[in-house]
């Protein structure tokens, strides 16, 4: 597993300084020239070797700068094909609109979005048929516009394009040659390769050796470091000798350098059941299941304040929730059960909807989760999300008496223990369901869609209302609908 350690550079004299600004405007104008002759068409190891003269880099620093440039490439060409996919599928989605819209003022609206809809599709379409992709503004495009309004100077344009330097490791050469990190008497130094000198046949470097600290959390009552101790982290795993990653970044005028390792982490346990976590914007509704699938506890863990709070405060409590929802899992021996959610723009929505969803905790909750498994050794069970919450509404919110975000909990973690046929309780067919022998050739989730609408039918009849979409009354109409009590 990929972890990477933040810190930043102590002191650094003038004449240090000046060679890592050069060192950094040599880099970023390598990688914007061979990002360009890798698109004319030139070999892979011509753009090395010219690269390595052109801007006075070392052979290493030369191949870390055209990877660089590649590996920006292929991005590229994957994010072409994830926005005509999205594009596509959102042209689908609101055609389906349109053919169920009733209103001539709702279909002209959609008609609109549509056509914009298409514009975007076609545009998409005609790079992925020519094998290209949209204009790539190293230092970004916002800034560039900026800068082509006057608001930014010449100069500021130019250090958000030339403040980065990157160095990737070799196990063979001790870790990373260009860039080496030690510690000596309690301090961590980062030694850089510098000018080359000729001895002889070979070719030397001078070396750069400046003081670095590594982010770390000590506790002010007890002294001990509060997480994960990154510093620590980074200074056993140079002892092992294996590659790692130097990216030294330049921002206010500050050095900050990020190291990337390869974390060991132990093998998932045999779990013996299973903890179904529900995620919400507001909290997680965990479930604890044995290995049976039977019911063993729940509990809400509300955490409004993810609904409001900064980004940076928000991510923290959403990292802290997964390493507490881990830790209990761990204590039990059980596994975690998760909804397999893909995080897809493919869907024609509206503006106050893509407002309201965008401080959204689902993606930053699940990257967290698969982390602290890892290293926790906590088996990770990844489930198919659909009917989660209507199976658990309408089929065990009332049987234990808890929440209904428990129980979309309690089904999830049954489906990550295999129990994915989800059976309709007897009363629901019989009050709900009319044409039965139909009924039972349906797949396990059509037979759900099927009694969820007769649910929201009933409830719709109850209660008089033009619309009924949600289940969230369902507790309440439970016995009208059921024709009991």
């Amino acid at each position: 597993m990929k972890t990477t350690a933040m810190g930043i550079i102590l002191e650094l004299t003038a004449k240090q300084k000046e060679y890592i600004d050069n060192l950094m405007d040599n880099y970023c104008a390598a990688v914007r020239w061979a990002f360009k002759r890798l698109l004319d068409g030139w070999k892979v190891q011509d753009i090395r070797i010219t690269v390595q003269g052109k801007f006075r880099l070392n052979s290493r620093q030369a191949n870390d700068a055209v990877y660089d440039a590649q590996t920006t490439i292929k991005s590229q060409y994957k994010l072409v094909q994830m926005h005509y996919e999205n594009a596509k599928a959102k042209v689908e989605f609101t055609e389906k609109r349109i053919a169920k819209a009733k209103s001539l003022a709702k279909i002209a609206k959609l008609q609109k979005r549509l056509e914009k809809e298409q514009r975007k599709l076609a545009f998409w379409q005609n790079h992925l048929d020519n094998n290209t992709f949209p204009p790539v503004v190293f230092g970004g495009k916002k800034l560039f516009q900026e800068r082509c309004k006057g608001n930014i100077t010449r100069e500021e344009w130019q250090e958000v394009r030339s403040n980065r330097y990157l160095s990737r490791g070799d196990k063979t050469k001790g870790g990373n040659l260009n860039t080496r990190i030690y510690e000596s008497q309690d301090q961590i130094y980062l030694d850089i390769a510098a000018d080359p000198v000729q001895k002889g046949e070979s070719v030397r470097y001078n070396r750069i050796t400046v003081p670095i600290y590594l982010a770390q959390k000590p506790s002010k009552k007890t002294g001990k470091i509060n997480g994960i101790n990154y510093r620590q982290m980074v200074l056993d795993y140079l002892k092992t000798g294996s590659a790692y990653q130097v990216e030294i970044l330049r921002r206010d005028g500050k050095y900050y350098v990020h190291v990337s390792i390869e974390e060991e982490v132990p093998m998932p346990y045999n779990h013996k059941g299973a903890f179904g976590v529900d995620t919400n914007p507001d909290g997680l509704g965990v479930t604890q299941v044995d290995c049976l699938g039977q019911y063993r506890g729940s509990e809400w863990l509300g955490q409004g304040e993810w609904t409001y709070a900064r980004t940076k405060r928000r991510n923290n409590q959403t990292c802290e929730m997964a390493k507490k929802v881990i830790l209990q899992a761990k204590e039990k021996g059980y596994a975690l059960a998760v909804e397999d959610l893909k995080f897809k723009n493919d869907k024609s929505v509206t503006a106050k909807f893509n407002r309201m969803s965008h401080s959204f905790v689902w993606s930053k909750f699940l990257k967290a989760v698969d982390r602290s498994a890892a290293r926790e050794g906590v088996p990770i069970l990844k489930v198919k999300p659909a009917f989660t919450s209507v199976i658990g509404i309408l089929k065990y919110q009332h049987m234990y008496g808890i929440a209904v975000h428990e129980a979309a909990g309690y089904v999830i973690a049954r489906r990550g223990l295999g129990f994915d046929h989800e059976k309709i309780p007897k009363m629901l067919l019989d009050k709900l369901v009319k044409k039965k022998p139909e009924f039972k050739q349906m797949a396990n989730w059509k037979q759900w869609s099927a009694v969820k609408k007769s649910v929201l039918a009933k409830i719709k009849k109850i209660t008089k209302r033009k619309k009924v979409n949600s289940l969230v009354s369902w507790q309440i109409h439970r016995k009208n609908v059921l024709g009991i009590g």
